[in-house]
């Protein structure tokens, strides 16, 4: 398939002005406007809003029926088939993560999560869905007029940088959500762990702390693993925090409850530098305790999927990818933006054996001329779930 205009296999969408970088993030939208068809979100992270440069703005395409080939963000900035999100003030890059939020407050229609990456403190904003195509100011958001913003734990984590759905992970029957804050930890001199925040589906427009989610209040924290950092230890690499990707994982292990994955594309496995791990968290509802990646290697909670050879940087993305073999479980699939010579996607196989439940990892290679199309669709299916 060639991805190119005037074909009647789909749309091309363009850029309301040169510089946005209109595209760095893309997802499903679900279907925000409740008119039976699902939408799309397209995020645009260098936008300029009036004088504000770099304040960002993401794009809500409405879905259609027609056969029109091409999609200006211009005309959906004026409200023509579907509505502008602006960013709310400049270098906040609103719009660098997008993603599908779920039916977060349960009024039927699918809300949206806008993540910022250079927010001094981090943002996240969610965005209820709606029917007019207004535009939305994420200073109403933060407000509380439409949505609801998710302020960081504390400075510099940048959380938001990474947010997407988490599927229905305390089976309560709202829509959670998923946000990353890589750059989190160093406490009590450990290297860099990154942090995960589950937040709880809510029908409010209050704003939440991720300081609160930390203590269990709204939603859960999930800790990456760490090290202690000591003159007697050699730390192998330089290391990537958990949580460079997040995603929903669908129902994994069939409980009923959604489950998560975290991948941490350096992590290094076995002493293979930067083979990367991704991390599988089986959906909870009894308890909002936080989850410990170290216990999720350990299998508790959940399993981790260890890259097969160094510098693999498995966990680059992550997504659920549904029920691929209809046997009635979500299956996975994993990034390796490094392995050979035009990367490698992995598909993870179940086997059931009694009441245990086995994973193995099958390598599939990618030829280099389709390592572009692939790092693409990967990177869609990551965002889009």
């Amino acid at each position: 398939m060639q991805l190119k205009k005037g074909t009647q296999r789909g749309f091309v969408i363009i850029s309301e002005s040169a510089g946005d970088e209109s595209g760095w993030s893309v997802s499903s939208a679900g279907d925000v406007n409740g008119d039976g068809l699902d939408d799309l979100i397209v995020g645009a992270k260098n936008a300029k809003v009036g004088k504000e440069y770099s304040a960002g703005k993401s794009y809500v395409v409405f879905g259609k029926q027609d056969n029109t080939n091409t999609i200006d963000l211009s005309d959906i900035a004026y409200g023509i088939g579907g509505f502008v999100i602006n960013g709310e003030s400049a270098g906040n890059q609103s719009g660098y993560s997008v993603s599908n939020a779920g039916d977060v407050n349960g009024d039927g229609l699918d809300d949206l999560i806008v993540g910022t990456n250079t927010a001094k403190t981090g943002k996240s904003y969610v965005v209820f869905g709606k029917q007019d195509t207004d535009p939305i100011e994420l200073s109403a958001i933060t407000a509380g007029k439409g949505g609801f913003i998710i302020n960081d734990e504390s400075g510099r984590n940048f959380s938001g940088c990474l947010v997407s759905s988490a599927g229905d992970v305390n089976g309560d029957g709202l829509d959670d959500l998923i946000i990353s804050a890589i750059y989190s930890g160093d406490q009590d001199n450990r290297f860099k762990p990154g942090k995960s925040y589950v937040v709880f589906g809510k029908k409010d427009n209050t704003a939440i702390n991720l300081s609160d989610i930390a203590a269990g209040i709204g939603g859960f924290v999930i800790n990456g693993e760490s090290v202690s950092v000591s003159d007697d230890l050699y730390v192998m690499g330089r290391g990537m925090p958990a949580g460079h990707s997040v995603s929903s994982a669908g129902d994994v292990n069939g409980d009923g409850l959604d489950d998560l994955i975290v991948g941490a594309r350096a992590a290094d496995p076995s002493n293979k530098l930067n083979a990367g791990k991704s991390y599988v968290v089986f959906g909870k509802k009894d308890n909002t305790n936080a989850i410990e990646l170290s216990d999720i290697v350990a299998g508790t909670g959940g399993f981790v999927i260890n890259g097969e050879l160094a510098y693999d940087k498995s966990g680059w993305s992550v997504s659920s990818a549904g029920d691929v073999n209809g046997d009635g479980l979500d299956d996975l699939i994993v990034g390796a933006y490094t392995a050979d010579t035009g990367g490698s996607i992995y598909a993870i196989k179940k086997y059931n054996v009694g009441n245990r439940m086995l994973y193995s990892v099958k390598k599939i290679p990618i030829p280099l001329n389709y390592q572009i199309f692939l790092l693409v669709l990967v990177a869609l299916l990551s965002l889009a779930s």
